[in-house]
């Protein structure tokens, strides 16, 4: 995976993720418009036959963009340890 900044403002960021499609963009847009500082979400695959997405993110005016990211990147990474731990307590 790799990561290039395409806009960033202190409350606006764009950047394209190599590697990634559907799966991963849909699950970060879902999550980012669930935070309540999350004034707008949304990602695109710029061309179906490249393995890349593009996310876009707007926060709140005073509130730091790349803070409300980690937020978000972090509830992901706990929901998804969550549910680890239920299928693995479900197959025992």
């Amino acid at each position: 995976m790799e990561i290039e900044v395409l806009a960033k403002t202190s409350n606006h960021l764009a950047i394209k993720i190599k590697g990634e499609d559907h799966t991963l963009g849909n699950l970060l847009m879902k999550e980012a418009l669930r935070h309540p500082k999350v004034a707008y979400a949304s990602y695109r695959v710029p061309h179906p036959l490249r393995e890349e997405i593009e996310f876009v993110i707007t926060v709140q005016e005073g509130t730091d963009v790349g803070e409300v990211l980690r937020e978000i990147v972090d509830k992901i990474k706990s929901e998804l340890s969550d549910f680890k731990n239920a299928v693995e307590a479900s197959i025992r």
